[in-house]
């Protein structure tokens, strides 16, 4: 546990997400979870109030990102984007990651019922992280560890291929270059072995091949055969 393991394990922590506290204390309750306050002593401080500031701070510097960074993009399709960036789903694959579940202090019981791992412990903690940064350093300094974080997820971060999937997205290319729609032309190979059967796809855009794909189902293979066609077209253009 964070606290019985010493500076140690506090100069690991710190080291992952990129800032020094000044006040060590703040990362410690950071990672204390309610089932160990409950189970030791219940006057010392859990993470959820840092949970709840720093839901807020997450919430204000993913949406100043966005706003600065996606200048084409409407309130619609921005709020999506939040809503995907702090997401439980991407809160916790961030904390994972990270590896920050093994710096918690849980009560028994919780530890015992893999509370580690769950998902939505991992993404109080990643809350409690941020609020315990700003409360620390202030909203530059939480900013600064934010986008330190997110900056792979960022990176490859768009709308398209977060909110369309790569059929709909070839689609719309050849309808804008050809004024026609890609022909699938889907088959099954082994199909009377369920555990081996496998899906094959081949586009054609005016009776010409494309591009093929395979998959468990018809659905992937079609999906896998459409992004190599999209690949293709982008390699096509840095030419």
């Amino acid at each position: 546990m964070l606290k019985l393991l010493g500076n140690k394990k506090i100069d690991e922590c710190e080291k992952i997400i990129n800032y020094t506290f000044n006040n060590k204390n703040i990362l410690i309750e950071a990672f204390t979870h309610k089932s160990f306050v409950n189970e030791t002593d219940k006057r010392k401080s859990h993470n959820q109030r840092l949970e709840f500031l720093g839901d807020s701070v997450l919430s204000l510097v993913i949406t100043e990102y966005l706003f600065n960074n996606f200048t084409n993009c409407n309130e619609g399709i921005l709020s999506k984007l939040k809503a995907s960036l702090i997401s439980e789903k991407t809160l916790s694959e961030l904390s994972s990651k990270l590896n920050l579940g093994k710096f918690i202090q849980l009560g028994r019981g919780e530890e015992q019922s893999g509370g580690r791992i769950r998902n939505k412990l991992l993404e109080d903690l990643f809350e409690s992280i941020v609020g315990a940064v700003y409360l620390d350093g202030g909203l530059t300094k939480a900013k600064s560890v934010i986008l330190y974080i997110y900056k792979e997820k960022l990176e490859t971060l768009s709308y398209e291929t977060s909110y369309k999937d790569y059929k709909t997205i070839f689609q719309e290319i050849v309808q804008k270059k050809y004024k026609v729609l890609p022909i699938y032309n889907s088959s099954v190979i082994n199909e009377n072995d369920v555990k081996n059967r496998l899906f094959h796809s081949e586009i054609y855009v005016n009776d010409k091949l494309v591009s093929k794909g395979s998959g468990e189902n018809k659905k992937s293979a079609e999906i896998n055969a459409a992004k190599k066609a999209i690949d293709k077209i982008k390699h096509k253009e840095k030419k």
